[in-house]
């Protein structure tokens, strides 16, 4: 954490808003990619970010300087979209957004575009959404990783961190997901 992020914490703290928003205005975007990568769906992905911004509002008081930031940001975003996935499930229902929406652009499955013209274009942007839907129908422990490591790029540890498991687990529910994703696609592409 740098020195201008921790005047901002620690003004915050004290009940300075403005320092707040400023600290918010940092992350806003990781926070939504991340609720979006776990939730498939706008709407839900900005109810997330919303609700995880309150959160850390109200308990930011609590925020000791001896860890990131970004870390404990994280973590909340997280546990918020996972309370989301419940009582989606309790309802028995899954929104899954399909369409390009110019408000996620920086959420981005890392897939190479090596098209020459527009049909390789609408090519990639399908399976592109395509992977976004398989990532969804992973169980919710995969999911975490694979939108942590390989979405939002989080080097192991600060996973580890953020989902308060080890690096082993991490590693290895990354493995085991990227196998069911790769399964997922694999069968996609084969019916297609």
């Amino acid at each position: 954490m740098n020195i201008e992020e921790a005047k901002l914490i620690k003004a915050s703290q004290q009940g300075d808003i403005k320092c707040f928003e400023q600290l918010i205005l940092r992350y806003q975007d990781q926070a939504y990619r991340t609720a979006y990568g776990m939730l498939g769906n706008t709407e839900d992905a900005k109810d997330a970010t919303q609700e995880s911004f309150i959160k850390i509002y109200k308990s930011l008081k609590n925020f000791k300087l001896q860890s990131n930031f970004s870390t404990w940001m994280y973590r909340i975003v997280h546990n918020t979209c996972l309370d989301m996935i419940r009582k989606r499930k309790r309802r028995q229902e899954i929104p899954i957004e399909t369409k390009n929406n110019s408000e996620h652009e920086g959420y981005e499955i890392p897939l190479e575009d090596l098209s020459d013209g527009p049909e390789a274009l609408l090519e990639y942007q399908f399976l592109r959404e395509e992977v976004k839907k398989c990532i969804l129908e992973l169980p919710i422990e995969y999911q975490g990783v694979i939108v942590l490591r390989d979405i939002e790029g989080l080097p192991y540890e600060e996973v580890a961190k953020v989902l308060e498991i080890s690096e082993g687990t991490v590693k290895s529910r990354l493995n085991r997901g990227r196998k069911q994703l790769r399964q997922r696609l694999t069968d996609l592409l084969q019916q297609g």
